[in-house]
C-alpha cells in the first residue's frame, strides 16, 4: 500500500512537468517542481520505510544483530531525507573460539589453515557428567575470559524465530572461515547447556554436557 501511494505521488510530479510547449523549464516551473517534490517527500516521511533486523559488521572483531527502521527517501532534501534508527539486540564475537581475528583483513584467519577452520576449537561444557559451575566449564571460561572489544561474553545465544535465520544466514555466508554445516554444533545457553547448529537445530539424541562443541561468544543486550 505504501509503495502504491509513493508511485502515485511520483507520477503526479512527473506528469505535471510534461508539457511539450515548455522546451526549457523556467523559474516558476522550477519553483512549482520544488514545491511538489517537498510535498511528496513529506508524505514519504509520514509513510516511513523498511524496518526489521539485520547483522552489522563492526569491523572490530564483533558483529551485532540490530533492529532498524528507516524514514524518508534517499532523494528527498532535508529535513525529509532518509534517516535510519538502529537498536542493538545483541553482539556476537566474529571469530569462533580458538581462531585469531585479523584487524587489517577483518577476518578470522590469523592462525591455522582452512583444513581446521583456522584454529577453531571444540570445547566441553563440563569436564564430567555432573553439572558444573562457570569456573569449571571450559566453554564458559573461554568466553568469560575473552576481552574482544571490551565486552562481557558468554557462549551461545542462538534463538528461535525469525532472528535465527538472519544470524544463521550471516554465518553461512562465511563458510570459507567458520564451521557452518548442518553437522557443526555449537554450545547454546538459550535453554541451558545444549548443542545446536547455526540453524538452531538441536544436536543428535544422546549428546551431553561432556561432549565437545564449537564456541561462539555472545553478549546479550535485551
Amino acid at each position: 500500500m505504501k509503495f502504491l501511494i509513493l508511485v502515485l505521488l511520483v507520477s503526479i510530479i512527473v506528469f505535471s512537468q510534461c508539457d511539450s510547449n515548455l522546451p526549457i523549464i523556467g523559474k516558476k516551473e522550477k519553483e512549482s517542481m520544488s514545491s511538489k517534490v517537498t510535498l511528496m517527500c513529506y508524505f514519504v516521511r509520514l509513510l516511513g520505510g523498511p524496518s526489521g533486523y539485520k547483522v552489522v559488521d563492526n569491523n572490530d572483531g564483533t558483529v551485532a544483530l540490530v533492529s532498524y527502521s528507516s524514514l524518508g527517501a534517499d532523494f528527498c532534501p532535508p529535513p525529509f531525507g532518509k534517516t535510519e534508527s538502529i537498536n542493538v539486540k545483541y553482539y556476537i564475537k566474529k571469530c569462533i573460539q580458538g581462531q585469531v581475528y585479523r584487524q587489517a583483513q577483518n577476518d578470522c584467519k590469523g592462525t591455522g589453515t582452512a583444513a581446521n577452520y583456522y584454529g577453531a576449537q571444540k570445547l566441553q561444557m563440563c569436564p564430567t557428567t555432573s553439572t558444573c559451575i562457570d569456573s569449571d566449564s571450559p566453554a564458559m571460561i573461554s568466553c568469560i575470559n575473552d576481552t574482544t572489544a571490551g565486552k562481557a561474553w558468554k557462549p551461545g545465544g542462538f534463538e528461535s524465530g525469525a532472528n535465527i535465520k538472519i544470524v544463521s544466514n550471516f554465518l553461512k555466508s562465511r563458510q570459507d572461515e567458520i564451521p557452518a554445516t548442518s553437522t557443526d554444533y555449537y554450545w547454546s545457553q538459550i535453554l541451558g547447556a545444549t548443542l545446536a547448529n547455526i540453524d538452531g537445530s538441536s544436536a543428535p539424541t544422546g549428546s551431553s554436557i561432556i561432549n565437545f562443541g564449537y564456541v561462539l561468544c555472545f553478549q546479550n543486550k535485551s
